[in-house]
């Protein structure tokens, strides 16, 4: 019986050992729950700055464009 109780401590020991290595709820860069909901979904007060600054280069990108097409000329 002691080996039993031996191989059982074993496995104990090595579970506890891979419990280090899980990355629980997919938070990556090994942090753990809390950690990874502390560092995302930031509150900003200014709204969705990103998406409208991108909205504003891409606007005047294609505005710089527009201008160096040529255009067609209509005739009256």
């Amino acid at each position: 019986m002691s080996a039993a109780m031996n191989m059982e401590d074993e496995y104990d020991e090595y579970n506890y050992d891979q419990d280090k290595l899980v990355n629980s709820g997919h938070s990556g860069k090994n942090r753990s729950k809390k950690e990874a909901s502390e560092h995302t979904n930031h509150f900003d007060p200014s709204g969705h700055s990103r998406k409208l600054s991108a909205k504003l280069q891409n606007t005047e990108t294609n505005r710089k464009e527009e201008n160096l097409k040529p255009h067609p000329t209509t005739r009256k």
